[in-house]
């Protein structure tokens, strides 16, 4: 009986102490009502100074420092952020500003960040320009994306070879030329780099798919399509020096349309 009365007693403690246990981890889990007030009053107190930050004139943007520009860029920005001057930094609409900035056909990326309490700082990428296209009389400078980045001064020397395109392609600044000739063009012209400055190109011929691109001493180097430009660099570079200036009413070329199979006259 002694043993029985000991297990009827244990039979009743037992469920006793599950139940304090789960009052405690109850009374552990849920905050109380004042921690619940001081949390809402934090929370009301940090939009109300973000609000007044916002409004207030004293995050007002009134500095904005460029990097990565040349002056007469970095006036062209001065102009696009203007309208953005005077609004608070909290609340800069930095997307906007990007777009406005993005606007300028030299830039070609850009970042915003801001320096508090009154300075915007703008980090851009310029574009890099691989050849002036030429239209009849007309001229522009147009970069590694295709991209016309503003018009260029005839007689003024740029160091850089001249794609041709008829009349009837349609040239914008800031856009990209719907030309598939000229894509290709500036496809291989960027895809040769400095190695290319080197040739000393004067022109791009673009017909039928086909680029032809001529040096400073006249002589053609055909590199049939943009495709294994780093090779067929390889080769011009290893047979260009053994060919002579073109004579009078001759034409001098080396065709690496086949890298494997250079044809040279």
């Amino acid at each position: 009986m002694a043993t029985a009365a000991r297990a009827k007693t244990a039979r009743v403690v037992v469920p006793l102490k599950r139940r304090r246990k789960r009052r405690a981890t109850l009374h552990v889990l849920v905050p109380s009502g004042r921690t619940i007030a001081l949390l809402f009053a934090a929370l009301a107190i940090a939009v109300g100074l973000y609000l007044l930050a916002r409004e207030s004139s004293l995050f007002a943007v009134r500095a904005v420092e460029v990097e990565g520009a040349p002056p007469a860029l970095i006036r062209k920005i001065d102009t696009a952020v203007a309208p953005f001057r005077g609004h608070s930094l909290v609340g800069l609409d930095r997307p906007a500003i990007e777009r406005a900035i993005l606007g300028i056909p030299e830039v070609r990326t850009v970042r915003i960040d801001r320096d508090f309490p009154n300075t915007l700082r703008v980090f851009v990428g310029r574009e890099f320009p691989v050849a002036i296209l030429r239209r009849g009389s007309e001229a522009w400078l147009i970069a590694a994306t295709d991209k016309v980045v503003r018009p260029y001064p005839l007689g003024r020397s740029a160091g850089l070879p001249r794609i041709w395109v008829p009349a009837s392609v349609e040239v914008t600044q800031g856009a990209s030329v719907d030309d598939t000739g000229v894509r290709t063009a500036i496809e291989l012209l960027a895809s040769l780099g400095r190695a290319g400055r080197e040739l000393r190109l004067t022109n791009v011929i673009a017909l039928n798919g086909d680029l032809t691109l001529v040096t400073s001493s006249g002589i053609e180097l055909r590199f049939g399509d943009a495709s294994q430009a780093a090779l067929k660099l390889a080769v011009v570079k290893r047979i260009l020096p053994d060919l002579g200036p073109p004579t009078a009413g001759s034409v001098t070329y080396l065709d690496v349309s086949v890298p494997s199979r250079p044809v040279s006259k």
